[in-house]
């Protein structure tokens, strides 16, 4: 009998709480489709639409929207007392006066669709997650009565932010109930869907209205957030045609910061980060053309400068994008973003070439040298643990997603431009410490905008080799991230064996090629190579996909997943992969780039924990 009275007890508990939250999505879609919401309306209901997603996500964990429904939680008596409380909170109209001053009037016109299509996030949000809408309308589908449209009369900002800091208590005392897993998923799936939409975020206005969802999201995506806005801002970033266009508009007139507002004395502030060069004090002393990046002297203190080649035709043009560029670069102060702190740029008076200047790590001595990692490649005393070389590829993988999230493509992935850096003047050995790896090159870096203006790419010896296949010769295709992704790859390739990438594709071209060489020659054993002509290099270049794409004993692939592991070995094939096959106009619409970005972080970051 006992047993019964339990069942009967955990039904009815499942049965008043899918009641309880059917009111609470109620509560939600009345209030974000409610009419006159005035200046704040659009800040106001992107917020209310995350707390309502949030209660969403919550209740598919704990097995809500289930046929039959369920209610997965140790203590259902706390979860229905919070759920009436949220509902009371969103549906009573005279607690809404009473508690927060707010008045609501209920209007003859019933709400017949749950969606609100004129707010870019709502329209982001969907887009990203279209279950949530469906699950919405399954909510709407059952009611029992009609949704009368609601509108609001007195409307105070300060009442608004207690409201919605109300709802947020009950939704975290609702997540506080959820298995710790269930928590850090459904921590992980708002990270991603906030940075989906920040990468989607066509103007400012809206990651102005999305402040208090990113006020919740990991560092990392408020720091893109903050990146864009400022990319955005400086114009550098354009605008999709996608969306509807009206919300942009609306938000602006908001009172809250307009781009045309700030515009002007932006760019005044960007303009004073050109730095004059007679404070520049170079090793060698002079500008040379063969050298992309060294250490100098900026006005007695020590800098990195990182020279750029502009051709006289087109100088008019992209002098003044350098200028936004540094700018653009100043914001990248998050930690998220493992790159050097720029703080302008310069023009050599003789050789004409534009330099940005960045400076060191803050960490180092006065005296410190910086290797790059094509250079520790190929430095014998150096085999740095597993750890290490995790370490490295970490921060690049994270890096590369930060910047593809604020819309910007790097260009130059490849070991030459990341950077590390050692105190003294010691060389390096395997107990160095090389996780505090920056991104450098952002010489041909730009906004992922078809419209942008392009540059060739560099020129330096084996570049090409780090480039995907589609980005070269005179057909090649226009830049994307996934181009960025196939660098990645090649990187990670080169962390794995420790070799640089040259020497990886000759040992398999001469191995099928030259007597000399048999497959029982590994990697590991093997000096550092070069191409013994052009010939041969030119031969690396035309046959590298069929080497990164071998299986079997003896292939790279092979090789690769011995080393570091089918996991490992899974992600670097996915970024080669990626984007290798032309695709129709429908595909590369759908951009998949940032799931597997986040999937190669957060994966790459487990194997570097559990060792």
């Amino acid at each position: 009998m006992a047993g019964i009275g339990e069942a009967a007890s955990i039904a009815s508990f499942v049965s008043l709480s899918f009641q309880l939250f059917d009111g609470c999505i109620k509560g939600f879609v009345l209030l974000s489709a409610a009419q006159e919401l005035g200046s704040r309306g659009d800040v106001f209901a992107c917020q209310l639409e995350w707390e309502h997603y949030c209660l969403h996500k919550w209740a598919r964990s704990v097995g809500l929207f289930n046929d039959p429904p369920e209610l997965n939680v140790s203590n259902p008596a706390l979860v229905q007392n919070t759920l009436a409380n949220l509902e009371q909170l969103l549906t009573n109209a005279a607690k809404l006066k009473e508690h927060y001053g707010l008045d609501v009037t209920v209007t003859d016109e019933e709400i017949r669709e749950v969606h609100t299509p004129n707010r870019l996030f709502h329209y982001f949000l969907v887009k990203t997650k279209p279950q949530f809408i469906n699950d919405t309308a399954k909510v709407y589908a059952r009611r029992n009565n009609a949704w009368k449209k609601i509108k609001w009369g007195a409307i105070d900002s300060d009442r608004l932010r207690l409201l919605l800091k109300d709802i947020r208590y009950f939704n975290k005392r609702l997540l506080g109930v959820l298995h710790p897993l269930d928590q850090e998923l459904n921590c992980k799936d708002g990270n991603t869907v906030l940075r989906s939409i920040v990468a989607q975020s066509p103007d400012k206005a809206l990651l102005d209205a999305m402040s208090g969802p990113l006020d919740m999201a990991d560092a990392a995506v408020a720091a893109a957030a903050r990146l864009r806005h400022k990319g955005l801002l400086l114009e550098l970033i354009g605008l999709p045609s996608h969306g509807p266009s009206a919300t942009s508009q609306r938000i602006e007139s908001t009172g809250r910061v307009s781009t045309t507002h700030h515009k002007a004395s932006q760019l005044k502030s960007a303009k004073d980060l050109q730095h004059s060069p007679d404070l520049l004090s170079l090793c060698q002393g002079h500008v040379s053309a063969k050298v992309s990046r060294e250490v100098a002297q900026y006005d007695g203190n020590p800098v990195i400068v990182e020279w750029k080649e502009v051709a006289s035709a087109v100088e008019s043009k992209l002098k003044y994008r350098i200028t936004k560029v540094a700018a653009f670069l100043t914001e990248m102060k998050s930690p998220a973003f493992h790159s050097l702190a720029c703080f302008g740029f310069l023009k050599a008076p003789r050789s004409g070439r534009y330099a940005y200047l960045f400076s060191p790590p803050k960490s180092l001595s006065p005296t410190f040298s910086m290797w790059s990692l094509t250079e520790l490649l190929c430095l014998a005393s150096q085999r740095p643990s597993l750890n290490s070389r995790l370490g490295i590829a970490v921060a690049l993988a994270e890096t590369v997603l930060q910047l593809h999230t604020t819309g910007w493509l790097h260009k130059g992935i490849r070991a030459d431009n990341i950077l590390v850096f050692k105190s003294g003047t010691e060389q390096w050995n395997s107990e160095d410490d090389l996780s505090s790896a920056y991104l450098g090159g952002y010489e041909y870096a730009r906004a992922d905008n078809p419209l942008e203006t392009t540059e060739a790419p560099s020129s330096q010896l084996h570049s090409e080799l780090y480039r995907h296949p589609r980005s070269l010769g005179q057909g090649r295709a226009f830049f994307n991230k996934r181009f960025d992704l196939y660098s990645l790859g090649c990187v990670l390739l080169e962390v794995a064996f420790w070799l640089p990438l040259p020497t990886i594709l000759l040992q398999r071209l001469r191995t099928q090629s030259d007597e000399k060489y048999t497959r029982s020659s590994t990697l590991s054993s093997l000096a550092i190579l070069a191409p013994r002509d052009d010939a041969e290099y030119y031969s690396m270049v035309k046959e590298r996909q069929r080497f990164l794409e071998e299986r079997g004993s003896g292939s790279i692939r092979a090789e690769l997943e011995f080393r570091m592991g089918h996991v490992y070995n899974k992600l670097v094939m996915d970024c080669l992969h990626v984007g290798t096959v032309s695709t129709n106009s429908a595909d590369e619409e759908f951009d998949d780039s940032l799931d597997i970005q986040e999937t190669i972080v957060s994966t790459l970051r487990n194997l570097l924990e559990v060792l």
